[in-house]
């Protein structure tokens, strides 16, 4: 991954590759200082551009995506929007894309759309599963579709992969038979995955920037809201429910056998990153 200082490694149990039973893990080398998150934000949205100025920005229409396009909009760093269009199957991702794409119109922008119709269960999709071997296979769809789109333009890619935290009654629930009684943050091993494509090409996580944007974002988290309320006030965004997706983009011939076959894959989806306190002492000077 793409980072400032180079200060994050992402990796699978120390392993660049996952070759079966092997979790995402994530190790930091670099401590950083606390400030404003507003600031954090703008100070990585122009690090970023100084590198790499051909922005194309993944806008799903969730707030941590919508964040960051207000951030380089705010600055006035030239970026495209781009939104996945999921059209190879009958699917309720179409309420969070209007988000995004009201977000266009309110701003003068015009998207480009990605299209999954021809490419999901396409020889080269399955290839590509075959190399990361996710759990989360929903998710390396999204990741290709993103990283093909970019690369055909020569950009660089920036998405809103962002902490979660787990227990969450609106969209953590499915981590319960793995996680149990944890109380913290975690990183989705699908964070990884653009990464495992085409290792170094893209600054794509945003958040996972500089210790610094990290820690800034942790040290405004509240452990007594939900996820989503959260979000919303330290984004300083309308607060919105999680939507909820659809639990398949595969054909049922194909996800039942991908299911099985991915529990070889590690055994947890998530990497776990520890409370808040516990994870500001691992960022923080």
């Amino acid at each position: 991954m793409l980072s400032k200082h180079s200060w994050i490694t992402l990796s699978w149990d120390g392993q660049p590759i996952r070759r079966g039973p092997e979790n995402a893990r994530v190790d930091f080398s670099v401590k950083g200082d606390l400030m404003p998150f507003d600031k954090a934000c703008d100070q990585t949205a122009h690090e970023i551009y100084a590198l790499y100025p051909r922005i194309y920005l993944a806008l799903s229409g969730g707030c941590d995506s919508e964040n960051i396009a207000n951030v380089l909009y705010r600055n006035r760093i030239p970026f495209v929007p781009i939104i996945v269009i999921y059209d190879h199957i009958v699917n309720n991702h179409q309420p969070e894309s209007a988000y995004a794409v009201q977000w266009c119109k309110d701003h003068g922008m015009e998207p480009q759309f990605v299209s999954s119709q021809q490419y999901v269960e396409s020889v080269e999709e399955k290839t590509t599963w075959l190399k990361v071997r996710p759990r989360l296979y929903n998710g390396l769809i999204t990741a290709k579709l993103l990283t093909k789109f970019v690369n055909q333009r020569n950009g660089y890619l920036l998405t809103g992969n962002q902490l979660e935290y787990y227990p969450d009654h609106e969209q953590m629930t499915y981590l319960e038979p793995q996680l149990g009684a944890y109380q913290g943050f975690v990183i989705e091993e699908s964070d990884f995955y653009i990464d495992v494509i085409g290792p170094d090409q893209h600054p794509y996580a945003f958040y996972y920037w500089s210790p610094e944007i990290l820690a800034a974002f942790v040290n405004e988290w509240n452990t007594d809201l939900t996820m989503q309320q959260n979000k919303s006030l330290i984004y300083k965004v309308a607060h919105r429910p999680k939507m909820g997706y659809s639990t398949n983009m595969l054909s049922l011939a194909s996800s039942g056998p991908r299911a099985l076959i991915a529990k070889k894959f590690g055994t947890r989806d998530c990497v776990l990153m520890g409370t808040k306190q516990t994870l500001l002492d691992k960022l923080l000077k």
